[in-house]
């Protein structure tokens, strides 16, 4: 029939399961040559945020001091790497996304992409998001 649709499913690559769970997770990139090679794929759709930065009252490039605040994901909050959420009783909630003006998200690996949760929060009041580059 005309009418059938058909929908055939690209398995996801490794890097975009977490070892112990199998689940969807935000992935990084562990090295320079990773980072040079990288293409987007189809399968990068699961990392992308869909959220348009909000407009911000003031706005960044004013005068004013601003604030940045730094969410460590070693620091315990090791469930928000997953896509889809987490049954976790108590994951890290941040509030005050008024209060801030940049955000950025470090994982301690060589390239930190941002998971996509954190970029579509931020987005949604107006608060750019940054990932993080190691050189020791």
């Amino acid at each position: 029939s005309s009418d059938l649709i058909r929908y055939d499913s690209a398995p996801l690559s490794v890097r975009h399961y977490d070892r112990d769970t199998t689940e969807p997770n935000s992935f990084y990139l562990a090295n320079l040559e990773e980072l040079l090679s990288w293409k987007p794929c189809a399968q990068d759709v699961f990392n992308v945020a869909m959220t348009p930065l909000a407009k911000r009252q003031p706005e960044l490039q004013s005068k004013r001091p601003r604030t940045l605040v730094c969410h460590d994901l070693m620091g315990g909050y090791l469930e928000d790497r997953f896509i889809q959420g987490s049954d976790t009783k108590s994951p890290y909630v941040f509030y005050h996304w008024q209060y801030i003006d940049i955000f950025v998200y470090f994982s301690h690996r060589m390239f930190t992409v941002p998971p996509v949760c954190w970029t579509n929060a931020a987005h949604r009041h107006g608060v750019p998001v940054l990932g993080t580059f190691i050189t020791e």
